[in-house]
């Protein structure tokens, strides 16, 4: 066996694009067929995980990943054109995708590039709210924001075909493999922080090209605990246990999260664990084609509302109780139903309008949550792909707590 091979043996590595050329190329076509007229759409690489909303749409359209770079698609009647801004990204967009004559140029040299397709006018973009000053102050004279073309195709990303449902389903099934290993990586006297680093690593060895985690093991699970500096703590008899897993196979992300505890669990850890557990069991209650999203997200605030009757909430935080998922981490337009306002003194109301008609292919997430000072956590996420025979949940991991240091 050479060095190489035995440097990889074990390991299951996605392809540069993991969907056909052809269904990326038909997305291009549908985009400019609906707009007619050019278009440039900006994104961020992947580097940044859950904090680029840029990358899934560029990635949608191309299923390319500038990873810590950033890249310009321009779309016109002549063609598409990919500019990369990393020299060091260049040989793999032109290995990876060919058909997008991809180049290598400096912001400064964008606006020539940008004319060789659309010679004359303004032209509009997708992503101009994470692209860097710098890049913008070149692209002065030209740029748009294009807030029709980013309505067009976020609707065009709301159903996924059944190829990309099945690159979602294989995100699951490492989210499962990890949930699995968990008890392994987590017994008294180890922290937190190591399992989170043995975990990621295996997730990038079965075949994920990203993974965060987020691992709170405390006597009180006070909030999702990510970072080295917060992670720190050995792990104790009598410690909740919140585990939170956000991937990506081939840029398709996969999201679970699972509760538990060190030794048995507390019955008003349970308590809180019920709370949540008949929210998330309203939500999916609701996840089929033709129900309005929003409704199911007062389902969920509902039964919310319902379990924590008797608490004092004055103190509590919780984060939105679901989105979408695809290319990003909170797809567009799914996302929208549910209201972000961790950390805020009082959770918003959801603008009105906001949210879609359920329909089969569309991906969510519902990850309830509560969190009470000195009194503990608890969160249960579970991925849902919409069908016409219900909601399908492709981690397989069940919901109900685990206990730890006991196998």
């Amino acid at each position: 066996m050479t060095g190489r091979s035995q440097a990889t043996a074990g390991l299951r590595v996605t392809s540069l694009k993991a969907l056909d050329p052809d269904v990326y190329a038909g997305r291009r076509r549908a985009l400019m067929d609906g707009l007619q007229r050019p278009v440039m759409v900006f994104g961020m690489g992947s580097a940044l995980g859950g904090g680029t909303k840029s990358h899934g749409a560029l990635r949608y359209l191309t299923g390319w990943d500038g990873h810590e770079s950033a890249s310009l698609l321009v779309l016109s009647p002549q063609g598409a054109r990919l500019i990369v801004n990393s020299p060091f990204m260049a040989p793999l967009a032109v290995d990876s995708v060919p058909e997008l004559a991809p180049v290598y140029a400096p912001p400064a040299n964008w606006m020539s590039l940008i004319r060789l397709q659309v010679p004359t006018g303004d032209i509009g973009l997708i992503g101009i709210d994470e692209l860097p000053t710098g890049m913008a102050g070149q692209l002065a004279l030209v740029l748009r924001d294009d807030v029709e073309a980013a309505g067009f195709l976020d609707s065009m990303r709301l159903i996924k075909e059944p190829s990309a449902l099945q690159v979602h389903r294989q995100g699951a099934a490492i989210c499962d493999t990890l949930f699995v290993a968990l008890p392994k990586f987590l017994r008294p006297g180890t922290s937190a922080l190591s399992a989170q680093r043995e975990l990621e690593a295996l997730a990038l060895s079965q075949g994920a090209d990203y993974c965060r985690t987020w691992l709170t093991v405390r006597p009180v699970a006070d909030r999702p605990r990510y970072w080295p500096s917060e992670t720190g703590d050995f792990v104790a008899e009598g410690d909740q246990v919140l585990f939170g897993i956000a991937l990506t196979v081939d840029g398709h992300w996969a999201h679970g999260i699972r509760t538990g505890s060190v030794g048995p669990l507390r019955q008003d850890h349970a308590a809180l664990l019920r709370i949540v557990s008949d929210c998330l069991e309203a939500g999916l209650a609701l996840a089929r084609p033709g129900v309005a999203l929003a409704d199911l997200a007062d389902a969920m605030e509902a039964a919310f509302a319902a379990g924590t009757s008797g608490l004092d909430m004055r103190a509590a935080q919780r984060f939105r109780f679901g989105h979408g998922l695809g290319l990003s981490y909170e797809d567009p337009i799914l996302t929208d139903a549910f209201v972000q306002g961790y950390g805020l003194a009082e959770f918003p109301a959801r603008p009105a309008g906001k949210g879609c008609i359920l329909a089969s292919g569309m991906v969510l997430e519902l990850h309830p949550n509560l969190f009470l000072p000195r009194l503990g956590g608890a969160a249960l996420g579970e991925m849902v792909i919409v069908t016409d025979q219900g909601p399908e949940r492709p981690i397989r991991y069940p919901l109900a707590p685990r206990v730890f240091g006991q196998d």
